[in-house]
């Protein structure tokens, strides 16, 4: 799953970072975990999204500096909606889909880091193929300004195609990624590219979010 390899890269960083320490002494791990980022009741009554479910994951890593090994736990959060859909000859289906994932900010001996801060969002699009049958992601074809938890973000559009009830269909991929109150927070949307109005739903789903975190 995606948040296995994503925090896969983050204990590589822990061992670089941490190695040679001498603050790696004590018995219990150390535990770094995210807030969920959910959407608000207005956004999903506004959409017609319903809540599919909210997880968290969690992995464990050994990690050894200065002749010891210390538990390193990451706790990442993920939620996801779905809509149903008319799509013609293939008929209803929910193939309208926004996920949400809220990643921690780890700090350890004056510095804080999490990987994907810095991943472009063509890569962490990659972690996310698995949400949606078939997805292969293609060309960014627009950029918008959205506000969401309390600033401007950046919701990039791209080009892609799934696979519906085995037939390969256009869909547009949206994707937004930011910092906030100390977890890193993507919201991917992704819909069929016949159905109007949908993009402005992945919108108001991303304006709409919730996160209360620990900065």
């Amino acid at each position: 799953m995606h948040a296995q390899r994503i925090l896969a890269t983050l204990a590589v960083v822990l061992v670089t970072v941490t190695a040679g320490c001498g603050f790696i002494t004590g018995q219990s791990a150390l535990a770094f975990g995210a807030s969920p980022a959910t959407v608000s009741d207005d956004a999903l009554s506004e959409t017609g999204y319903d809540e599919v479910a909210v997880d968290n994951s969690t992995v464990t890593r050994n990690v050894s500096a200065a002749g010891q090994t210390r538990q390193v736990e990451v706790t990442n959060q993920q939620a996801r909606y779905e809509r149903a859909v008319d799509l013609g000859p293939l008929g209803s289906q929910r193939a309208a889909v926004f996920v949400t994932f809220a990643s921690p900010e780890v700090s350890a001996v004056g510095q804080t880091f999490n990987p994907i801060s810095d991943m472009s969002t063509e890569e962490v699009l990659g972690q996310f193929e698995s949400q949606y049958d078939g997805l292969s992601v293609g060309d960014r074809v627009e950029n918008r300004s959205v506000e969401a938890l309390g600033s401007q973000r950046t919701l990039e559009q791209y080009e892609g195609t799934a696979t519906l009830s085995g037939v390969e269909v256009d869909v547009y991929v949206h994707a937004a990624k930011f910092r906030h109150e100390g977890d890193y927070i993507v919201a991917v949307g992704i819909h069929p590219q016949r159905l109007d109005g949908e993009t402005e739903n992945v919108v108001a789903l991303t304006e709409g979010l919730d996160h209360d975190g620990d900065d």
